[in-house]
């Protein structure tokens, strides 16, 4: 910008000079004059300038704004079109492993936390768009596990009133108590869900208790489950028929061993069956074993001292009629087993073997060793193991007994993860000893190898916000409310069924509504 001539300068320079002639005067005046008509003609032509610049400047910010929308709405457009297998596969690996959530039935401590995670996690994923709530939706109910009585009618009015949602249901597992008066409750509504859930692959039936007057009846299974399981509380008589039925397509079952003799057991052959958990108990037997599991990998025995609640008759015959094709063997018991070499004899072809102890033993075939150990101070001796008792052992992990109640531990699992399970105030902080790594594999047929793949960091907050599985229970247990459906189950003997003239006076029997209303009372307080 120029600066423009001042008049007053000019007079001052006039009186300075007052001998200067007039034709200098005039000429004086006239540059002054032409030099302000120029000063005059440039800043005005700068104005026109700086407008033109200001308005490109605008014009350039508008472009840059369409830009930055169009750009946005691109992204959005990209990500909504990914198809639903890669989201799902994105998703897949931000949750915890599959073999995590099977530890929810324990008492260990991390077992709700890593649940609560994985509800909340699946429940973000459908909350954030519509392309990523269909995926998200499916997630969310693959899995689904029932801890309350009153939240059976809510999952069978949500699916009625969803088409198509109980499509996405292939896990189910029923855990919660049935109180007096809930029995029709619970009759109903198990059936009404099983109607409406024609890809279920799982049933479970684990309630906490038994009431001694109680009637308790499993419904009809439907043939598209390959796995069934039933906790300690439900009699093998119970769940016999069912065993029978399913049959022909069963890979996966986990029940309770009778207790008494079982005069005529009907012969049963299981042409699929690869994995068996069986669950003992003080007075179990093996019953008379006419059936036939060509294809049995896997098995499970989980009791509290297995030598006391199975005498050694029972227990070789058990392995006579499995150990020949067993490749994977997890014995679940605070006791050694007593000659337990001569069980392992029964298993030629073993190869990996779980144990909550550590005896002096010896196999050609086992190439994977997992015990898990109790670290003290000083340290539970370790009995060694050495290469000229297992030639093949590739493997062997020392895991804290924290993790015995989850069945299975991928042997590729994140490190990070054990971490998690570590006792922080032991003198042996490592969770677990690796003496060796190698491939992993499933033990059963639902399992998948992405499991061990996963990004899930387990997260140790207390705060169980978000499950739908005990967030609601536990609250109720500590509390006398007699608006609760667990307030019935108060007093209980101390062989733990509940007493007969707890149940004295006239019997009700509640309504869905009035289930739904309880549902929501004590949900919300």
């Amino acid at each position: 910008m120029r600066k423009t001539p001042n008049l007053a300068d000019f007079d001052r320079q006039v009186k300075e000079t007052p001998d200067l002639k007039l034709n200098e005067d005039w000429d004086l005046m006239y540059n002054f004059i032409h030099e302000t008509v120029d000063n005059c003609r440039n800043i005005f032509m700068d104005n026109l300038e700086l407008e033109r610049l200001r308005s490109e400047v605008s014009q350039l910010k508008h472009a840059n704004n369409v830009l930055l929308l169009k750009l946005a709405k691109h992204c959005r457009s990209d990500y909504s079109a990914f198809p639903d297998e890669i989201l799902y596969a994105i998703f897949r690996a931000a949750l915890p492993p599959t073999w995590l959530l099977y530890g929810t039935k324990s008492v260990a401590p991390y077992a709700l936390n890593t649940l609560s995670s994985d509800i909340r996690i699946k429940s973000s994923i459908a909350a954030v768009c519509k392309s990523w709530n269909r995926v998200g939706t499916e997630i969310l109910y693959e899995r689904v596990i029932l801890r309350r009585i009153t939240q059976l009618p809510v999952l069978a009015c949500a699916l009625e009133s969803r088409t198509g949602l109980g499509a996405l249901i292939k896990h189910l597992d029923f855990d919660s108590f049935v109180p007096r008066g809930y029995s029709n409750l619970h009759k109903h509504e198990t059936e009404r869900i099983l109607a409406l859930c024609p890809n279920l692959s799982h049933l479970g039936f684990s309630p906490p208790c038994v009431g001694s007057r109680i009637p308790y009846s499993l419904p009809t299974v439907a043939s598209s489950v390959t796995s069934v399981e039933y906790n300690r509380n439900i009699p093998y008589s119970a769940i016999l028929p069912t065993l029978i039925s399913l049959s022909p397509t069963l890979v996966c079952v986990t029940f309770a061993l009778p207790k008494g003799h079982i005069d005529e057991h009907p012969v049963i052959e299981y042409p699929k069956l690869k994995a068996l958990h069986l669950l003992v108990d003080n007075d179990s037997v093996v019953p008379p074993l006419k059936w036939s599991a060509p294809q049995l990998r896997h098995l499970w025995i989980c009791g509290f001292d297995v030598t006391r609640e199975l005498t050694a008759t029972h227990l070789n015959s058990l392995f006579d009629a499995c150990g020949p094709t067993i490749t994977f063997l997890r014995i679940h018991s605070i006791g050694p087993i007593q000659d337990i070499q001569a069980l392992l004899d029964r298993c030629p072809i073993l190869e990996h073997l779980t144990l909550d102890f550590s005896p002096t033993m010896t196999h050609k075939q086992v190439k994977f060793l997992d015990f898990f150990i109790e670290y003290n101070d000083p340290p539970r001796p370790i009995s060694p193991i050495s290469k000229e008792d297992f030639p093949a052992l590739e493997n062997c992990r020392h895991l804290e007994v924290i993790m015995a109640s989850l069945p299975y531990i991928p042997r590729e699992a994140g490190e990070a993860i054990f971490h998690h399970f570590t006792d922080p105030t032991s003198v042996n902080g490592d969770a677990f000893v690796r003496y060796d790594t190698s491939e992993d594999y499933d033990p059963g047929e639902e399992e998948s190898n992405d499991d061990s793949d996963s990004d899930y960091i387990f997260d140790s907050d207390e705060d169980d916000e978000g499950s739908d599985v005990d967030e609601e229970s536990s609250e109720s247990d500590e509390e006398d409310d007699s608006d609760s459906d667990t307030a019935s189950c108060i007093t209980v003997s101390d062989t733990g069924c509940l007493l007969d003239e707890f149940y004295q006076g006239e019997y009700w029997e509640i309504g869905r509504d009035e289930a739904l209303t309880v549902f929501n009372r004590t949900r919300t307080s």
